[in-house]
This record gives structure tokens, C-alpha cells and sequence, in this order.
């Protein structure tokens, strides 16, 4: 059976952007309102379809979760780049305790990739860009995720990660995918 994905058209967003674009409740709405399920091996390369993707930053106190993607994980355009964030694509079946289809994808990722105790969320903006293959066909909908413990990470065989400061980070800004490195500059101007 195929895997299916959440996706919206691209002419329902804004113009693509090297910057997060913060989101109002009502457009957040509205993404959930216009978008559909497809064929994950249809919309892949299509860059009419944005597959939406939940993307979560993980801060606890005064730190941050970076992760190493190593090469034994699925997005082989990733593999040994360094992320603050993880994300993954949005399937129909929905967590029991999500409010919506958005928050149940972010749940799953986090609850798939990060042991991670208890938590709040908040999403922050849409990481839309057009800067890279991943990029063409994949939108960001970044949330800021604050844990109260510490977190680890699940899937050691294809992620390396642990809270660190921001300025460790700061440091390692030129490894970082493309959309952490929006997301990055997005939180320090909101920090």
C-alpha cells in the first residue's frame, strides 16, 4: 500500500523565502483547511505539491537538541549534516491526543525519534524556501518544543544528538541544513 502525505499546493502559499514566515492562527487554519493526501512516491519531486512537514526545535532551559544525521538514515540529501530540528511527513492516521492533523504528525516524529518526557509546543512560522532539492517539494512548519527533562535520541543508527548551549551551535552554523539555519536565525532574533 502506498504511503500517503499531506500536501498543499504551492499556490496557496506565500512566496518562497530564505526566512522563517511567522504564522497567525487563521493561516494555520487555513493550511489545514486546503491540503490533501497523495502518493508520497508521486509528490516526491513535484514541486506543484508541498508536502508539509512538521519541524520541531527542541530547547530545554538555555539548550538545545542538535542532531548529526548519519548516513544510515532515509534522506540520503541530508546524511552528515548537522540539524536543530526534526521533522517528518504527515500520514492520515492521527495520534489519539493530537488536537489536530499537524500536532498529530509532530507527535509521532518526536515520539519516533527522541525518547522525550514532558513537554509544550508552539508553532512559530512556515520554513518555505526554495534552496535545495528538499526544499522544492517540502514546507516547514516549525515549532519551538520545550522539554523538562532531558531528551535522547531513539534513532541512534541514523541520528547523533544531544542539548547543547546555543553558542556550540553558533559555531557549527555552517553545517547546518538549510532549514535550521532559517530556523536558527529565526530564534536568535526571538531569544
Amino acid at each position: 500500500m502506498p504511503e500517503l502525505v499531506y500536501c498543499v499546493a504551492a499556490a496557496e502559499l506565500a512566496k518562497p523565502q530564505e526566512a522563517v514566515i511567522p504564522l497567525d492562527e487563521a493561516e494555520y487554519d487555513r493550511l489545514l483547511e486546503v491540503g490533501e493526501f497523495r502518493i508520497r512516491d508521486e509528490v516526491e519531486e513535484d514541486p506543484y505539491w508541498r508536502q508539509i512537514i512538521p519541524y520541531a526545535v527542541v530547547t530545554r532551559q538555555d539548550r538545545i537538541l542538535l542532531v548529526e544525521r548519519l548516513r544510515a538514515g532515509t534522506e540520503t540529501r541530508l546524511h552528515d549534516r548537522l540539524s536543530i530540528g526534526l521533522g517528518g511527513h504527515i500520514n492520515p492516521s492521527n495520534h489519539p491526543n493530537a488536537r489536530d492533523l499537524f500536532e498529530g504528525g509532530l507527535i509521532r516524529e518526536l515520539q519516533e525519534e527522541l525518547y522525550i518526557g514532558a513537554y509544550c509546543s508552539k508553532v512559530l512560522g512556515l520554513i518555505h524556501s526554495s534552496e535545495g532539492s528538499v526544499s522544492l517539494v517540502h514546507t516547514g512548519l516549525l515549532y519551538r518544543v520545550h522539554t523538562f527533562e532531558d531528551v535522547r535520541v531513539r534513532e541512534t543508527e541514523k541520528l547523533a544528538g544531544q542539548l547543547v548551549g546555543w553558542n556550540v551551535v553558533r559555531k557549527q552554523q555552517e553545517r547546518l541544513e538549510g532549514w535550521s539555519r532559517l530556523a536558527f536565525d529565526f530564534l536568535n532574533r526571538t531569544e
